[in-house]
């Protein structure tokens, strides 16, 4: 095969299907992309068995063909070429050859057909939803997907439609993260649940841009599959019965607080300069009256942080590990938040403090028992 192509436009082709390549794997096909053209159609694939990307774009051809290239080393050679015309060959052995500029590279490519077959990237199912909402919800949700593989179900995010209503729920031992959005979801009224990696989220968020433009999912019983213009993503899914996280809703809480969340996390920061990770110290909150007290003791020394807050109910002493807490407040996105509490073993719910009917979010952190 043989092409050329500026840079722009041969970056914007391998760095997202980079993303699916694995970088641990005995198989170098798997840590490599495929370059497939015909015509002028260049497509590029990174697959990992469990998740993939393929794009594809234009550029000039020469001859057609076939072949696997190294992702981070076809990735690395391209960004460091000068602003040019790149022009790429692969020989019958495999061989390819990259120049650009007064630069030339020969590097080791693979058959084509050592790449794994990829599945039917056509779903029984679809909807469309706004790029930038599902960025938005991935990322406000994500960080609460457990990262143990104990409970397998437990490493991806349950999505639930129903109504037009789409429901994402992450959850481990600690943390719950429920975020919900009303008549979001477009061009199908049927309801479905699926659970998707947490993982291979994390990378559709990256490749998503903040435009409200459509993006096009689709699936099958096995796989999930994102449309992003010429650019494929698709994910096994999850298998199993995800957990009823309506049991881990408290429902008699009696202790509410508002806080300003920015105030929240700036004090829950500083006191987390003295945190010894290695321990795990947990930061001390004692809300009492109109003051949210946030204190850390460790070897390295102690520190006392004060907000003031509005609160409703007894005063209350709960700990919790800061990072746990810290994730939780960044993603909120509202300024003024409401926290509840019934005991110090309860989970704390965190929530806006004026809930909007159409886009709602509540955040469960569980509480680390304090020592006296």
């Amino acid at each position: 095969m043989k092409f050329t192509a500026d840079k722009k436009t041969l970056l914007s082709l391998i760095v997202p299907a980079a993303t699916a390549a694995s970088n641990k794997s005995t198989l170098p096909a798997l840590e490599g992309l495929l370059f497939t053209l015909k015509g002028d159609e260049l497509s590029v694939c990174g697959y990992d068995l469990e998740k993939g990307v393929r794009t594809a774009g234009s550029v000039m051809p020469v001859s057609d063909g076939a072949v696997i290239v190294n992702a981070q080393k076809v990735v690395s050679i391209v960004k460091n070429l000068p602003e040019c015309e790149i022009c790429f060959e692969s020989d019958e052995k495999n061989m390819v050859r990259i120049s650009g500029g007064m630069s030339d590279f020969t590097i080791h490519g693979v058959t084509a057909e050592a790449f794994p077959n990829l599945p039917s990237l056509g779903g029984e199912n679809s909807f469309n939803i706004s790029r930038s909402l599902m960025k938005e919800i991935i990322n406000s949700t994500v960080f609460a997907v457990a990262q143990s593989e104990a409970r397998p179900i437990l490493t991806g995010e349950l999505f639930m439609i129903k109504d037009r209503t789409l429901t994402v729920v992450a959850l481990d031992n600690f943390r719950l993260a429920i975020r919900e959005e009303k008549n979001c979801v477009f061009d199908n009224d049927n309801n479905f649940s699926f659970v998707v990696p947490g993982k291979a989220l994390s990378d559709l968020a990256r490749l998503l841009d903040d435009s409200e433009e459509p993006l096009t999912v689709e699936f099958t019983a096995k796989y999930i599959i994102f449309k992003i213009d010429d650019t494929v993503f698709f994910s096994r899914l999850l298998e199993g019965e995800y957990l009823d996280y309506k049991r881990a809703m408290p429902n008699n809480n009696t202790i509410f607080a508002t806080i300003d969340r920015s105030l929240f996390i700036e004090s829950a920061e500083r006191a987390s300069l003295l945190v010894d990770e290695k321990l795990r110290t947990p930061l001390r909150c004692r809300f009492e009256d109109g003051n949210l007290n946030i204190s850390c003791s460790t070897q390295y020394g102690s520190v006392n942080d004060n907000l003031h807050i509005k609160k409703t109910g007894r005063d209350i002493e709960i700990g919790f590990n800061n990072r746990y807490l810290l994730d939780a407040l960044r993603a909120c996105k509202d300024e003024k938040i409401k926290v509840s509490m019934s005991t110090p073993l309860m989970s704390m719910v965190i929530e806006a403090e004026e809930k909007d009917p159409d886009s709602s979010y509540t955040y469960l952190v569980l509480p680390v028992k304090l020592k006296d």
